[in-house]
Parts: C-alpha cells; structure tokens; sequence
C-alpha cells in the first residue's frame, strides 16, 4: 500500500465533510418540507457521523490507487446528492395528480351494479338519483328519477322527477343568466 501523506487525508476528510455536510442539509430540508419544529441532534449527528465515516474510509481506500477517479466519483455523487431535491420536486410537478373519488361513488357503485343484476329494482334507481343528486351530479340524478319512475309510476317517483327537472333548468337558467319574461 502507498505511503499516507497528507495530502490523501486532506482529501479524504474534505470530502467526508462535504458528504456529511449535504446528508444533514437534505434532512434539513426534509424537516422543513414535513413541517417538523427541527431535526432532533441524535438524528442529525448521527447522520453526519454516519456518511462522514464512509465517505472517508472509501476515498482511504480508493484514492491513494486512483486519484483523479475518486475525485470525479466524489464530485457526481456529492452534485447528485444537492440536486436531489430539486430533481425530486420537479418530477412530482409531472406525476399525475390523483383523483379524489367521491365518499359516496362506493355506495353508487354498488347500486349500479345491483341495478345491472335486477333491472326491474326501483328502489336502486330512487337511491341513486338520491346519491347523485347529494354528489352534484344532476343530469344523472333526473335520469335516474325518470327511470324509476317508469319502473314504479307512484305519485313520489313522479314528484321526484318533476323537482328535479325544475332545478335542472332552474340551474341552466341561472348559468345563462336568461329570466322568463
């Protein structure tokens, strides 16, 4: 093995130090991001202590061998460790957003598919106009009304659908900004 000079433990504990050094601004970051008062010092010291032991037992290692390598090896990976963050953030700008569903779409669900197995069922009808109706979907709530009360013609079906045909064009008459003269 060649003869430790100073200068390989100038380097080594340079480099341990800034590894150390950007592994505790990315749990600073972190802390911020997460809306934590601040990272506790057991946390962070052993962090530091952590990445600064092996940053400088492997640049021991490596760099007495290949000194121009492990100098470029420790600048990439030290970049990619800054621009982590940045990276990170930009790449959840383009991840789709997901949906909410809304609480009810598993009762509507559930419905329909009661409904596919008995058509001639009413009550699935008059429960999702109900649901859809409570989710804003009201096209979906009249014809849903309507159909049931083609399957059950009583006098409630028939109310139903006829209120909610009213606040349908009600809506569109309030969005058009249009008065009966």
């Amino acid at each position: 093995m060649q003869e430790t000079t100073f200068g390989v433990i100038l380097f080594c504990s340079l480099s341990g130090l800034a590894f150390s050094g950007a592994a505790l601004w990315v749990l600073g970051r972190k802390v911020k991001v997460s809306r934590r008062a601040k990272a506790r010092f057991p946390d962070a010291f052993l962090v530091g202590s952590v990445t600064f032991t092996l940053a400088y037992l492997l640049n021991r290692l490596a760099f007495p061998a290949r000194p121009k390598a492990t100098a470029a090896v420790d600048l990439f990976l030290l970049a990619g460790i800054l621009l982590y963050p940045y990276v990170r953030k930009k790449l959840l700008r383009l991840k789709p957003k997901i949906v909410k569903k809304h609480p009810l779409q598993d009762e509507v669900a559930a419905l329909e598919r009661m409904f596919v197995q008995d058509p001639l069922n009413a009550f699935c009808l008059e429960k999702l106009s109900e649901l859809y109706e409570e989710m804003g979907e009201h096209d979906k709530a009249l014809a849903a009304a309507s159909q049931a009360a083609k399957l059950d013609p009583t006098m409630k079906n028939k109310w139903r659908a006829e209120d909610l045909q009213k606040e349908l064009l009600e809506k569109k008459r309030r969005k058009r900004g249009w008065k009966p003269g």
